[in-house]
């Protein structure tokens, strides 16, 4: 047997068990392929799929529903996550959070600056960027400004203060203060806003578990065929074809479904032909408004592929749907 990705012959010191989709989004175990090399399993946990679980809105939605097993926090860049900017949050308002990866539903706000420019908008800076030169220019150029520091403690602060002496601006900080409790809801929740970058890391995962699917139902001989070069070799280096691979849609996969009604809570994938083109459907959250298209491959003679299954979240199971359109599961699970 050949790995589906590097097609380099797979054998008793590197075969491996890789999941449809990842671990951390609750793939059981179950649910695996054996025809990926160890070497290419781990390394597309480490260069995209990382970041697929903690800096994305499926991350983000997955560490609220399932939690980290890992509980290891990566730099958030593609996933801003803010205290909205409404005079309720006092000094407060769009500062920046992140994820918790030690807890499940868990905000931690970081170490950061804060400033407005002359046409009053905040701006906020991380400690850990203030030695970046383009963060100097920015902090040197509205040095006569009024500065803000958010820190945990009086460590944290003389640490800040220091590094911006260093960058050139010097500034005795004033009493601060703690977070309105205007700003805690009803039921003692923080609201914040989500905003989500996509870019071809996190297309890349998604095209890698349509393609896992696709070897899941096919089999390895028939995805290690040709036609999938180009998404085998998008997947691998981020290589792009003369074609858009992955695409967002608005809407749900499963028919008859809207926003404000879906079967069930969990994720759904499907392989099915549209005229002589392979295409995969992948939500990660069936409960979000779009899902991901991947052109997977050339048919060489028109012929009717279609599967689908789904991952329910409420008993962790993998579910085939039933309907030869894909239209429906057995019965609603769950209705919002």
């Amino acid at each position: 047997m050949n790995c589906i990705y590097c097609k380099n012959p797979i054998t008793e010191k590197n075969s491996s068990e890789e999941h449809v989709f990842p671990k951390s989004f609750g793939c059981p175990d179950s649910w695996t392929i054996d025809c990926v090399c160890t070497e290419c399993n781990t390394g597309f946990g480490r260069s995209i799929e990382r970041f697929l679980a903690g800096d994305s809105l499926e991350g983000f939605w997955r560490l609220q529903k399932i939690g980290s097993r890992s509980r290891k926090s990566i730099r958030q860049t593609r996933l801003k996550i803010n205290i909205p900017n409404e005079d309720k949050y006092g000094n407060f308002k769009g500062a920046v959070v992140y994820c918790d990866f030690s807890k499940k539903d868990s905000l931690i706000l970081p170490s950061q600056i804060v400033l407005e420019d002359d046409e009053g908008n905040k701006k906020y800076f991380l400690l850990d960027d203030i030695e970046k030169e383009e963060v100097k220019n920015e902090l040197n150029r509205y040095k006569d400004k009024v500065f803000r520091i958010f820190t945990h403690n009086k460590t944290e602060e003389q640490k800040a203060i220091e590094k911006m002496r260093q960058v050139g601006i010097v500034f005795k900080p004033q009493k601060g203060g703690m977070l309105p409790s205007s700003a805690v809801e009803e039921d003692d929740t923080l609201k914040v806003s989500v905003e989500g970058i996509i870019d071809d890391v996190l297309y890349r995962s998604i095209a890698k578990i349509s393609f896992n699917y696709l070897a899941k139902i096919k089999g390895a001989e028939y995805a290690l065929d040709s036609r999938f070069d180009a998404v085998r070799e998008y997947i691998k280096t981020g290589d792009k074809p003369n074609f858009k691979m992955v695409e967002i849609k608005e809407g749900h996969i499963l028919a008859e479904e809207t926003d404000n009604k879906y079967f069930f809570e969990g994720h759904i994938f499907t392989i099915q032909t549209k005229g002589k083109r392979i295409i995969g459907k992948v939500s990660l959250s069936n409960t979000f408004a779009f899902y991901y298209v991947v052109k997977l491959g050339e048919l060489e003679v028109w012929h009717d592929l279609k599967s689908g299954h789904a991952y329910r979240l409420k008993d962790h199971k993998i579910i085939e749907l039933f309907s030869p359109t894909m239209i429906s599961v057995p019965k609603p699970y769950f209705i919002r």
